[in-house]
């Protein structure tokens, strides 16, 4: 009885000595001549990302991409579609375009008469902090600041642009004098705003004229500071008059709808004038010397294209939006 008493005892040291072993080299390896596709599901977060596969055996095979859901051309690509044994691919899958779609495609491999496949499976996008959703389109939430940057805050009214112009110039009251860098001239064109010359952070872009006037369509009601809660009055466009009523600075996103604050505009000379309007400049071309800009007051005024006071030479707000297309 005592002897097997310590032959247990003895077994169970066994296998605590043998569990407690490094056995971090151990790995279990498939046969290298046999064909596989590994892995067989690729998780992909929004952001998309490059991915390995591999592809295993000793034969020719050949890859392709088939039944993907989405409409979004070239979302998921193939570093290789062709080859001979055993090769490691990389994956490449680009951002989501939807905020309800889960984007998937299979990587069909096939080698001799065998098909194996591997899935792609891509999340949604997600709304950042600072976006909204509206018409189908990402808004930011805030202007554009510096070139390549967003301003501290929705009532921020950021710096003020000349029409496909990328200099900066900074805010100001009524009447605020010219700054140092102010152009002794303004030469017009009859083109669009350029892409070289967007100030919009990467990824975003300043929104066409059209797209500007269809949110000011929805609705573009003047707000008080006291109503919203924000440092200066302004506009909130996107929704329905009796929507922006409801609208302060914790809510714009949950109602879905922009903020615009009182900013005037830099006129030809470079000052600050019209202090009392919200004016934010678009990307499209009227004509010669009339830019797209969006405008209005307290009073009512309001002109949506710009055909009025729209004046390429004068300086304003952009608020941007994402430069992406959504899918359905």
């Amino acid at each position: 009885m005592t002897k097997m008493k310590y032959l247990v005892i003895a077994v169970l040291a066994l296998v605590f000595l043998w569990s407690c072993k490094d056995d971090s080299d151990y790995v279990i390896e498939s046969n290298p001549d046999e064909f596989a596709v590994l892995p067989v599901a690729v998780p992909v977060i929004a952001d998309g990302g490059t991915f390995d596969l591999t592809i295993n055996g000793n034969e020719s095979w050949i890859a392709k991409l088939v039944d993907s859901n989405s409409s979004a051309q070239d979302w998921c690509t193939l570093s290789e579609t062709s080859g001979t044994g055993r090769k490691v691919i990389t994956i490449t899958v680009k951002p989501s375009t939807s905020f309800t779609k889960l984007r998937s495609v299979f990587i069909e491999v096939t080698s001799g008469s065998k098909t194996l496949k591997s899935k792609v499976l891509q999340e949604t996008m997600v709304l950042g902090e600072d976006e909204v959703l509206i018409n189908g389109m990402v808004w930011s939430t805030k202007n554009v600041g510096a070139p390549g940057t967003f301003a501290s805050s929705p009532d921020d009214r950021g710096m003020y642009y000349q029409f496909n112009r990328k200099i900066g110039y900074p805010s100001g009251l009524q009447g605020d004098p010219a700054p140092a860098n102010w152009p002794a001239e303004y030469v017009n064109e009859e083109i669009n705003w350029l892409p070289e010359n967007d100030p919009s952070p990467e990824g975003w872009r300043v929104p066409t004229t059209a797209e500007m006037v269809a949110l000011w369509e929805i609705g573009a009601t003047w707000v008080t500071k006291e109503q919203t809660g924000f440092s200066t009055d302004g506009m909130i466009i996107g929704v329905p008059a009796s929507v922006a009523k409801q609208a302060n600075k914790d809510n714009l996103k949950q109602l879905g709808c922009l903020f615009l604050p009182q900013s005037g505009w830099r006129n030809e000379t470079g000052a600050v004038d019209r202090g009392w309007l919200c004016a934010v400049r678009s990307g499209t071309s009227l004509s010669k010397t009339h830019g797209g800009m969006s405008l209005g007051d307290s009073g009512g005024y309001r002109d949506v294209w710009g055909w009025g006071d729209g004046h390429k030479v004068r300086a304003a707000m952009i608020r941007p939006v994402k430069n992406i297309q959504l899918e359905d």
